[in-house]
């Protein structure tokens, strides 16, 4: 009788012990299912315009708000960013999606990529081959797994005059100098920060 409650208790416990430590394996966080890349945010304050621009071609007519006119170029710089980020971890064989809400589903493992912009400057695009257009961020990397608290594992700060051109990632469709091309460098290097993650980790592509 005594053996049959003792193994009737550890058959109860074994689950439940298991079910605490979910997320490692060997000391190493078990591969994410999916990596979700949020596009950044761009404070008003971040964002510099490019002054000679802006202007009305039609006299009397008055020309784009400042401010609607900063919003747009935030909005365009966090979609670059997470596009070219995307890309490049498709590329590398990681199940990445760019969206601002989606959640990992139940009993899921994801990295949730998120950022703000610190600088966004569109220079002077009149200058051609000077124009001094860059941008600057803070990107945050995140291990959620089920039912736990999300874990920062990455916290990197970007500027894209510190890094190579992307010419296969756009870069020259649009020309060297310019915020799109700027916002591509920073979504390559972020991903290329991500892929050096997974081999640290010894994570599998997706589907393995």
């Amino acid at each position: 009788m005594r053996r049959i409650i003792l193994g009737l208790f550890v058959a109860v416990l074994l689950p439940i012990l298991g079910g605490c430590v979910p997320q490692e394996q060997a000391g190493r966080l078990l591969h994410p299912n999916v990596i979700i890349v949020r596009e950044f945010t761009a404070p008003g304050s971040a964002i510099t315009l490019d002054p000679s621009f802006g202007f009305s071609l039609y006299r009397g007519s008055a020309g784009v708000p400042p401010r609607e006119r900063a919003a747009g170029i935030g909005r365009a710089a966090g979609f670059a960013v997470a596009d070219t980020a995307v890309e490049r971890l498709q590329q590398l064989g990681f199940d990445a999606i760019r969206s601002a809400n989606l959640m990992p589903e139940p009993g899921a493992r994801a990295l949730i990529v998120t950022g703000t912009f610190r600088e966004i400057n569109e220079g002077y695009r009149r200058r051609v081959g000077a124009e001094n257009s860059h941008i600057a961020a803070e990107v945050r990397v995140d291990y959620q797994g089920p039912d736990t608290a999300p874990q920062m594992l990455l916290q990197l700060r970007l500027d894209s005059r510190q890094l190579p051109g992307v010419a296969e990632a756009g870069t020259s469709r649009h020309g060297g100098g310019d915020l799109n091309a700027a916002a591509r460098r920073i979504g390559a290097e972020l991903a290329r920060s991500i892929a050096e993650l997974a081999r640290r980790n010894q994570w599998p592509m997706a589907g393995a």
